[in-house]
């Protein structure tokens, strides 16, 4: 569980190997997730003001997520909530 700043483009964290869920939400603001630091306002997920989840399966590799909110000039916050539990 964490929050993350996200000012341009950020790593903001790491999504296991294997069964997990992901749960994120922006209550104040858009922010856009992506695989990489190429990660836009164009070809980013955007991440609702309300809870959305993503499930990974055993044959997950893991994967680092990337947060943007397209400028430098603008900060918002990404919540998450990331559960490996059996």
């Amino acid at each position: 569980m964490g929050q993350w700043t996200v000012t341009g483009t950020v790593p903001i964290f790491q999504v296991p190997p294997g069964p997990c869920a992901v749960t994120m939400y922006c209550p104040t603001g858009v922010v856009y997730t992506g695989l990489s630091t190429a990660l836009t306002t164009g070809n980013g997920m955007s991440v609702p003001t309300t809870p959305v989840t993503f499930q990974c399966f055993p044959g997950s590799k893991g994967q680092q997520l990337y947060g943007t909110v397209g400028t430098a000039a603008t900060t918002v916050a990404i919540h998450y909530i990331v559960s490996t539990g059996s």
